[in-house]
């Protein structure tokens, strides 16, 4: 079927249900409410449902834009790449050990990330639609596992400013896969590869000015 015909039929099964799924930034934002109990993620969890997998990857990859202490992206990367390693072996429902599962993410920080990234993530939410998604699709979202597990290895390098690039793209890769656009993920890949070549250059010219002092 093609993008035009999937578009139209989601429109109408719309209609029949009378329902209208929330945004991701809308459930992100409700639950950044001062007056509400810190969530659990798998408070999160079941709030994404079958989302999951892209409102994490948003999530988790957005939170790297918020001024954090030094080793908190250890702290975030760690469920990524529990995330996308899931994505990246075929998983259709993203599993949750317990202790991650009721780890609890402060209001205050999701009304950061909020802050930071929602009215771009608002934006994108209402570009983004179905288009451009190549098939098989189980092969595709396999290929875009691997590819943001990568991206969560480099999250995880407790090196300052380097974790920024590779969160921002596996935080595009998840609107991508949240709502089959092909453009999108094509944006995400850029931005990857573009981090990469940062990280790089970062990381030689480091190596370089060590070498110096040897």
């Amino acid at each position: 079927m093609s993008p035009a015909g999937l578009s139209n039929l989601r429109r109408s099964l719309r209609r029949k249900s009378g329902k209208r799924q929330a945004r991701i930034s809308a459930i992100l934002r409700g639950f950044s409410h001062e007056n509400r109990a810190e969530p659990t993620i798998g408070d999160l969890s079941l709030a994404f449902d079958t989302r999951a997998f892209g409102a994490f990857f948003i999530l988790f990859g957005g939170l790297n834009l918020v001024p954090l202490p030094p080793g908190a992206s250890l702290l975030f990367g760690i469920p990524l790449i529990l995330f996308t390693f899931q994505l990246a072996i075929g998983r259709h429902r993203l599993w949750l050990p317990e202790r991650i599962r009721h780890t609890r993410l402060s209001p205050d920080k999701i009304a950061l990330l909020m802050a930071k990234i929602g009215p771009w993530l608002r934006r994108i939410e209402r570009l983004a639609r179905h288009r451009y998604w190549p098939n098989p699709e189980r092969l595709l979202l396999s290929v875009v596992g691997w590819y943001c597990f990568v991206m969560a290895v480099l999250v995880t390098i407790p090196f300052p400013f380097t974790n920024m690039m590779p969160g921002v793209s596996i935080a595009i890769a998840g609107v991508a896969i949240t709502a089959r656009d092909g453009l999108w993920l094509l944006g995400a890949l850029i931005v990857g590869i573009i981090a990469v070549a940062v990280l790089i250059g970062v990381y030689g010219a480091a190596a370089f000015a060590i070498l110096q002092f040897v």
